[in-house]
């Protein structure tokens, strides 16, 4: 009996990760500069995942609930870090590949413009950037309210004011560039 309880605790692990692994490789490069640290988060991601599976009672729909494992473990690991680094590693981009028959002069700009809004997106405090994330993500506005524990009226507030944010942090480094 017992045995059949681990093989299906290690399927559900082994679907739910194969799932949204890409999803938590963008989660991961959102709160991790460094590749290391970024694969590093997915793998703490994936521990608490799996410590946190037999809990799983399906209050909520599987990507709420995990995208709030993921999120408290990335913020987690975030002040961790920050507390151990003294420097700041230059912006990286988590991407999942180019896009499919991309020239390289419109790959080159999806990637700049990629990179200005992942710094932008680092540049948010970590409330911010969790519905931010999740936004990204296509989770509803119910969806990341259960995930952040907020009102529905409060996310759709914030992501306004997080456009405008974000923007403005854009606007800034295009200017900065020369642009």
């Amino acid at each position: 009996m017992a045995a059949e309880v681990g093989e299906e605790r290690q399927a559900a692990f082994l679907r739910l990760f194969a799932q949204y692994a890409p999803a938590l490789g963008r989660l991961a490069g959102a709160y991790a500069n460094a590749p290391e640290d970024r694969e590093d988060l997915v793998q703490e991601i994936a521990a608490a995942l799996w410590q946190a599976l037999p809990g799983y009672r399906g209050a909520a729909s599987e990507r709420t609930w995990l995208y709030r494992i993921a999120h408290n473990v990335a913020i987690t690991a975030t002040v961790k870090r920050r507390r151990r680094e003294s420097r700041e590693v230059a912006p990286e981009q988590a991407r999942d590949g180019p896009p499919a028959g991309a020239t390289a002069e419109r790959h080159l700009l999806e990637d700049e413009r990629r990179g200005m809004l992942l710094a932008a997106v680092r540049g948010l405090p970590p409330p911010d950037r969790q519905i931010t994330l999740l936004h990204l993500e296509g989770l509803t506005g119910a969806e990341i309210a259960e995930v952040a524990g907020l009102a529905e009226g409060a996310v759709a507030t914030r992501l306004t004011r997080i456009r405008e944010k974000l923007r403005k942090a854009i606007r800034a480094r295009e200017v900065g560039d020369g642009r």
